[in-house]
């Protein structure tokens, strides 16, 4: 308990003066953050390449400063702009029997020509008007960070600090570590006044800091078995916690008549966001889920496989990959295709009966492995009534689900559909992780979890429009997109791209978004 007292002591103190701090001292602490973020920018993204065994020269290298730094950057500039507004714009809110529905994205004049046909709408859980910016009661909260995104812990620890109104103590991952000091300097305003800290060690020291007597809230980005391990412990029992567990991620491809290029498009797209971070998300899509009869199915799986091989190969950095993927790849008897001992290779295992998924179904793989199930359908609107009822009931997880459908598709049998699946942030057309990035939208598992039954965490993060008692996201792209999509596994200048955009993102103009646009559109 001495290694930590000291730091929980000096942050705890300072509780009443930040729930004293106003809007616009606020916004000008995030300010001078923003500037901090991009002075440590370059050193973050080498360090984080390193460990993931990443070539900084590289197009992959794009992927650590898009999800470190700029992500970071967004998530700051529109959290001082809510501040500095004294709420969520003016925006169209609709209110029904079930709630409220806000649209959240696109809400920028830079945001369409970003992200073109792009829009997502917020739903909340109840009629209380959503924009009111009422904050938390305060207090003093620990945010465990995940190991597997840099931005993750930093988010975190803002939605900590602006929405429930808490001073913070964050333990980071020991995949983390590296991002202590950084962290530090970047949040220095924080830091120096004792509105945020740091404490390093094991597990033991972070049971010391759960439990101790001036810590009155936990928010965890880990496992549902980190979770158990925490609420278990006696003194925690009494503590709010939040957390986001991770879930198996379904992407459902609603059957149609698709050209040659949709199909590879689509597989590729597939295949990227699978592969990004190599398949330690979160959000990487797991389970595939396609209509038994789709008479393009055997020809879209294969595109799924020319495109693996055609992948970038990657390090199997994170603990325990292997070993899950070598489960994977025993429990459905698949053939490993040729690798070194560093790496875990993207696996399709396809044709896996549903009554023979339950491993697909209810395991988080975390690592490069996509199951392919299929229900019995071979048109539409059959198949999305079978596939909401199957992905709610049968599958792990509420925290994300990707839904892939041809303009040709029925749309109130689509609409229908993506209303009642039962996942935080819903994507049609496009990948349902992109709502981590966006900013304005939610981050959360699906209402409902609670201490006993976890499942994907309760509570949400990022939501820098601030709303109220969110329920889940809703995001809708064109089924064929104008820019390529960043998470492309053959995106050649992802690199040039998330430098750009950090750039863009740390003082946004019409000069730097006009930078983006060739790496963007070019690949």
């Amino acid at each position: 308990m001495r290694s930590v007292d000291s730091v929980v002591s000096r942050v705890a103190q300072q509780a009443s003066t930040w729930k004293a701090l106003d809007a616009r001292s606020r916004a000008d602490i995030l300010q001078s953050c923003r500037d901090g973020v991009f002075a440590v920018a370059e050193e973050w993204v080498k360090e984080s390449c390193e460990v993931k065994g990443i070539a900084m020269d590289s197009s992959m290298a794009g992927e650590e400063w898009i999800t470190g730094p700029a992500i970071v950057l967004r998530h700051l500039r529109q959290y001082r702009d809510t501040l500095l507004r004294g709420g969520c714009p003016h925006t169209k809110e609709k209110h029904g029997v079930d709630g409220w529905k806000i649209k959240a994205f696109p809400l920028e004049p830079w945001d369409r020509i970003l992200f073109p046909g792009l829009r997502a709408e917020i739903y909340g859980k109840t009629k209380v008007p959503a924009t009111a910016l009422t904050l938390g009661a305060g207090g003093c909260s620990v945010v465990l960070g995940a190991g597997n995104v840099t931005s993750i812990p930093p988010l975190d620890i803002l939605w900590q600090l602006l929405k429930e109104n808490r001073v913070v103590i964050a333990k980071l991952h020991p995949l983390q570590s590296f991002m202590r000091p950084l962290l530090e300097r970047a949040f220095a305003p924080l830091h120096a006044a004792g509105f945020l800290g740091f404490v390093d060690g094991d597990s033991a020291v972070g049971e010391d800091l759960i439990a101790h007597p001036k810590v009155d809230a936990i928010h965890l980005t880990g496992s549902e078995a980190s979770f158990r391990r925490i609420v278990k412990i006696p003194a925690v029992e009494q503590k709010e916690i939040s957390a986001e567990l991770g879930a198996v991620s379904p992407v459902i491809v609603v059957p149609g008549v698709w050209s040659k290029s949709d199909i590879c498009f689509q597989a590729e797209q597939l295949v990227g966001m699978m592969l990004l971070n190599n398949g330690f998300n979160c959000n990487s899509p797991q389970l595939l889920v396609t209509a038994r009869d789709w008479p393009q199915r055997q020809e879209f799986l294969q595109a799924i496989r020319d495109s693996m091989q055609r992948a970038p190969a990657r390090v199997a950095w994170y603990p325990g990959a292997s070993q899950r993927w070598s489960r994977f790849l025993r429990h459905y008897q698949a053939s490993a295709p040729p690798h070194s001992a560093e790496q875990t290779p993207p696996l399709l295992l396809a044709d896996i009966p549903a009554e023979e998924a339950e491993l697909a179904l209810r395991e988080e793989a975390f690592c490069s492995v996509l199951v392919e199930t299929s229900l019995p359908a071979s048109k539409a609107e059959p198949f999305l009534s079978a596939v909401v009822s199957f992905v709610n009931q049968q599958v792990y997880g509420t925290l994300s689900c990707t839904v892939i459908a041809a303009p040709s598709t029925p749309k109130q049998a689509l609409q229908d559909a993506v209303e009642q699946l039962q996942y935080g942030t819903i994507g049609v057309n496009i990948w349902a992780g992109l709502g981590f990035a966006l900013a304005s939208l939610p981050w959360g598992a699906y209402p409902g979890h609670t201490k006993q039954i976890p499942g994907s965490g309760m509570g949400v993060v990022h939501n820098t429009l601030l709303l109220d008692s969110p329920r889940n996201t809703i995001l809708r792209g064109p089924f064929r997109p104008k820019i390529k999509p960043m998470w492309m596994p053959q995106h050649r200048r992802l690199h040039i791209l998330g430098q750009r955009l950090l750039a863009f993102e740390h003082d946004p103009s019409w000069g730097r978004l006009l930078r983006l646009l060739p790496p963007a559109i070019l690949g």
